[in-house]
């Protein structure tokens, strides 16, 4: 049982009590009474979820690291990483991902996306969006995170083609072309290789992107704005409105 196991008091008026279970080094399980603030009679509910020993629940724990990398060829690509997940007893492939720094001072959700990306794969790359807070649903775990997707390119002088990873830590590096992105996901679970589901969403997204031709969409949509707004200033030189 971990030192420090204590959870912090509720700030909702609908948890109305939460209790913990176990707790192991860095995991623990607890159990939290609340009531659906939707719920007109007041059901007192019961739910068992995961939290992280010493570490907070109203700010980002980790990071993940969505990204785009052109290759050699021109080609937009997505860089996964490969690796066994103990609790899956397998491999599952992933966005390059990772806790968010203690021991490097404060360190922000964009630093830690790009130096997990730099720690498990031979690219650096550049932070050019960073998501609103992430949570782990449908999976009850009480911790939240942030996705900072970058601009990947390969690392240059004496990083070039490396990794820097822990004794022991091995990971597989896959370049896949935006264009095939579904169709290898398909392949890796013939291979019983588990697809983390934010890699899944980021295929399906670029299948909506292509097949809804979102692009012609939006320019769509400018061309009538900017049509719109130089309606609204005639109406306004005519003196109409």
């Amino acid at each position: 049982m971990s030192s420090n196991t204590e959870l912090p008091k509720p700030t909702s008026e609908y948890i109305l009590d939460q209790k913990v279970v176990a707790a192991g080094k860095y995991q623990g399980l607890a159990t939290v009474t609340y009531i659906d603030p939707r719920d007109a009679t007041k059901t007192r509910r019961e739910r068992d979820f995961i939290f992280l020993v010493d570490r907070p629940r109203d700010e980002p724990v980790g990071a993940i690291a969505p990204n785009i990398y052109e290759d050699a060829g021109g080609r937009w690509c997505t860089v996964l990483v490969q690796q066994f997940r103990p609790q899956y007893e397998r491999d599952t492939v992933e966005f390059p991902a990772g806790f968010i720094s203690r021991r490097r001072g404060r360190e922000t959700a964009e630093e830690a996306a790009a130096r997990e990306t730099e720690e498990e794969t031979t690219k650096t790359g550049k932070v050019i969006a960073t998501s609103p807070l992430l949570t782990s649903e449908p999976v009850p775990i009480a911790a939240l995170l942030t996705g900072a997707l970058l601009h990947a390119r390969d690392k240059t002088g004496d990083e070039a083609g490396k990794q820097r990873l822990d004794k022991g830590e091995f990971t597989v590096e896959w370049q896949i072309p935006l264009l095939e992105l579904e169709d290898r996901l398909l392949e890796f679970e013939k291979e019983n290789v588990l697809v983390d589901p934010r890699v899944w969403a980021f295929a399906m997204g670029i299948r909506c992107a292509l097949s809804l031709d979102l692009g012609k969409q939006k320019k769509h949509c400018a061309e009538t704005s900017s049509a719109s707004t130089a309606g609204e200033d005639k109406k306004q030189d005519d003196g109409l409105i």
